[in-house]
């Protein structure tokens, strides 16, 4: 039976020091099942309050959708940790916390005192969760990485998912699904960690790194690719596989097919597209003679032919009826009108403080004792930092003397509207 009562990690709490979206997304999927969330920012805020704007997305305090999504659940506080006072108020969170939650590079933590070999002394049962770039040794520990280059180009995706042609040119890699793939590893290590520490009582140092996330994602191609075995990357259009690839169809759309067991599939797929006579033709229905060059360039061709006859709608109900796995290329503005997406609560709409309406997706993990997460949109910057600072034994008089030396800064709600009911 669902409940919004029901939260997994309900009483767990963890500090959060992140910019940008590996880290930030690993704590928004804590905070869904149950986890209170501080996040920390600089006066200047997460560097992500402001990077929507590269998408015409707006960004602004009381408008910032994708801000919200990454940082739905979570309060927000704004600490100068330079200042002795700032420091003072991370400590004693992080002396309550269960979690320390950061994509802080590791030279950056050394010189706040942050690092885990320092943390792991004064504060043993803590488990600190750390996301970066490359891994934390080799020539690139320090360097810095977001997913477009430390997931999607340096594990050869970019290079090698290109189809290569004369006018051929590296795949872009979209920017977000490898800090968020990360930073579902992250939240599984972190679970497993307050697993363990609530038997023995010991902390842990987890850690994940997008590069390292991205070579485990594709190592199905890496492996192939080894010299020994020599499967080549990039493809040719004419030397791609007929049963995994995208063809164009008659309205300008493309479709595609994964056929697995092609000497059993191979006839009903033939049969589908209205060519039976090559389901059974020893030429074709074979994987071994389906690897010839010569025959996929064929067999490519016969079926651009044939794919080009019918709208993509047409050929999905079609294959669908067949019982072969497809689906039309989505477009990513698809995603607003998608009915399975909608039937399945994975989007949804929300409305940001200045009364404008957004469609967000949200995780896809689900509890059925918990049911869907109820919204609540992310910190604006400094929003709670007095609330939480008093829950910490601050008086008003010493919060007002760190705001006066900016070692921390309250964002003035009253010039918003409504915020208690968004």
């Amino acid at each position: 039976m669902m409940s919004q009562n029901y939260r997994p990690l309900e009483g767990v709490k963890v500090v959060e020091l992140s910019t940008m979206v590996a880290a930030g997304s690993c704590g928004r999927m804590l905070a869904d099942w149950g986890c209170d969330i501080v996040k920390v920012e600089t006066a200047g805020g997460d560097m992500f309050r402001s990077f929507p704007k590269t998408f015409f997305v707006p960004c602004t305090m009381d408008e910032n959708p994708l801000f919200d999504s990454l940082n739905a659940g979570k309060r927000g506080v704004v600490l100068d940790l330079k200042t002795p006072e700032g420091m003072e108020a991370m400590h004693r969170m992080l002396a309550d916390a269960d979690v320390f939650l950061t994509n802080t590079r590791p030279k950056a933590l050394q010189r706040l005192g942050l690092d885990y070999g320092t943390l792991k002394a004064r504060y043993p049962k803590l488990v600190m969760a750390s996301i970066n770039g490359f891994g934390e040794k080799g020539p690139k520990a320090n360097d810095p990485g977001f997913d477009t280059v430390a997931f999607w180009v340096s594990s050869g995706f970019n290079a090698d998912m290109m189809v290569e042609s004369p006018e051929s040119y590296p795949v872009y890699g979209a920017a977000g699904p490898g800090d968020i793939i990360t930073a579902m590893g992250l939240c599984y290590a972190i679970v497993s960690a307050l697993y363990k520490r609530d038997r023995t009582g010991e902390g842990d140092y987890v850690t994940t790194s997008l590069y390292g996330t991205a070579l485990w994602c594709f190592h199905i191609m890496a492996v192939a690719t080894e010299e020994q075995y020599g499967y080549q990357y990039p493809k040719t259009r004419e030397n791609s596989a007929p049963t995994a690839s995208p063809f164009r169809t008659k309205d300008g759309e493309w479709v595609m097919t994964t056929i697995l067991q092609i000497e059993k599939q191979w006839p009903i797929l033939c049969k589908a597209l209205g060519v039976p006579e090559l389901g059974d033709d020893p030429r074709y229905c074979t994987a071994v003679a389906q690897r010839d060059p010569e025959v996929r360039k064929y067999l490519m061709q016969r079926f651009a032919e044939i794919y080009a006859t019918k709208t993509a709608d047409e050929w999905c109900k079609i294959l669908t009826e067949a019982d072969i796995v497809n689906d039309k290329l989505a477009h990513y503005k698809d995603m607003e009108h998608s009915e399975q997406a909608w039937a399945n609560g994975y989007i949804h709409e929300v409305t940001c403080p200045n009364g404008k309406k957004s469609i967000l997706a949200r995780p896809a993990m689900r509890s059925y004792k918990m049911g869907i997460p109820p919204w609540k949109r992310g910190p604006m910057l400094g929003e709670h930092t007095e609330e939480v600072l008093r829950e910490y034994g601050y008086s008003q008089e010493e919060i007002q003397a760190m705001e006066a030396k900016s070692a921390a800064v309250q964002l003035d709600t009253s010039q918003y509207q409504h915020l208690d009911q968004v």
